[in-house]
């Protein structure tokens, strides 16, 4: 068995309305719940007008602070003073840097499902 080196992403770190926010890596117990939110957004985006983007921040607030709450350094109550339209825009900071981890991550998993070494080998 070869070993594996595992990636440990870093918290990237964003300005939220003057504040330092940390960007955490989505942990499996979250994943369902981040992809389904990530998910409608990204589809939300590929048609929406900035009217529907608004209309979506106003009626899924508390899917967006659930997600929100375990994937940033934002505390439950932080959450609740934030506009529902720079939620949509921190979710979007969300997916992007999570999209990043990914894309880190793929082409070692990639290596390691075909057999082939790895690049520090």
């Amino acid at each position: 068995m070869s070993d594996l080196k595992i990636l440990f992403p870093e918290p990237v770190t964003v300005e939220v309305m003057g504040r330092d926010v940390q960007i955490l890596p989505v942990k499996l117990r979250h994943f369902e719940r981040y992809g389904k939110s990530a998910g409608a957004l990204v589809e939300l985006f590929s048609q929406a007008s900035v009217q529907q983007i608004n209309r979506y921040a106003a009626t899924h607030s508390r899917e967006l602070r659930k997600v929100l709450l375990v994937t940033t350094s934002l505390k439950r109550w932080q959450l609740w003073f934030l506009p529902a339209t720079v939620c949509v825009q921190l979710l979007v900071e969300v997916v992007r840097v999570n999209s990043s981890f990914f894309g880190e991550a793929l082409p070692a998993m990639v290596r390691a499902l075909s057999g082939a070494p790895s690049s520090s080998d």
